[in-house]
């Protein structure tokens, strides 16, 4: 974790994302900036998360580690995103680890500090409710998407989600997991978009040759969402 102690572009950085027009009440004094690199941890879920985290750059990606030691992908973030709510309102709630997939910028808010002035804001938690309910309208299009769609969509959407230059380097038991279906079948999605000029294995991951081809895959299970306005 780097934090941003550059005064010009950390005001850059609140300014473009008018954190500030969350709040009520001047939130500034009680604010961090900082940057996780791709594969660090925003979150870890063996401490008490004392901090409300602002997504406003990058993608992150939320983890549940069962008791059997299992890790398990439950889903992405991109900005604007809030994270830490629940454990605002539940101090004795265990966080769910989250881990940077790109270079993340984040906002941090130190809840020790300001936390009954946040509780008390009617404004922040109007945009809480907001953005929570975003999320979840999200998750539940995600499992929407799951069920309805071929998993060759899904696969074509996780893709675009998750390379870097059209470069896709995740674990392939994780991708498995994630759109629920076997590492075989995996496997054979992948042979059949290689075969198609889709995709080309490379040492230690896939590029991706057609991205025409894998963006039509995605639109087909775009829908119109709910509108949120404020």
């Amino acid at each position: 974790m780097n934090a941003i102690a550059n005064p010009a572009k950390r005001e850059q950085i609140l300014e473009k994302s008018r954190f500030a027009s969350l709040f009520s009440f001047d939130v500034l004094p009680y604010v961090s900036v900082a940057q996780y690199d791709k594969n660090e941890y925003i979150i870890q879920s063996d401490e008490p998360l004392k901090r409300l985290c602002y997504l406003v750059g990058g993608t992150a990606k939320l983890y549940v580690f069962h008791k059997n030691g299992k890790q398990t992908l439950v889903n992405f973030f991109t900005p604007p995103c809030i994270l830490g709510e629940s454990e605002l309102f539940d101090d004795t709630k265990q966080p769910f680890p989250l881990q940077a997939l790109t270079l993340c910028t984040v906002i941090e808010v130190d809840t020790r500090r300001c936390k009954p002035l946040l509780l008390s804001d009617a404004t922040f938690l109007r945009n809480l409710c907001i953005m929570t309910a975003k999320k979840s309208v999200a998750q539940n299009k995600k499992y929407t998407n799951l069920v309805s769609y071929p998993s060759e969509n899904n696969f074509a959407s996780y893709l675009l989600l998750t390379q870097c230059d059209g470069i896709f380097c995740e674990r392939y038991t994780e991708t498995a997991d994630y759109l629920g279906i076997s590492y075989r079948h995996l496997m054979f999605l992948i042979s059949n978009m290689c075969a198609s000029g889709i995709l080309e294995r490379i040492p230690g991951g896939l590029r991706i040759k057609n991205f025409e081809q894998i963006q039509k895959l995605t639109n087909e299970m775009n829908s119109t969402e709910f509108d949120y306005t404020t």
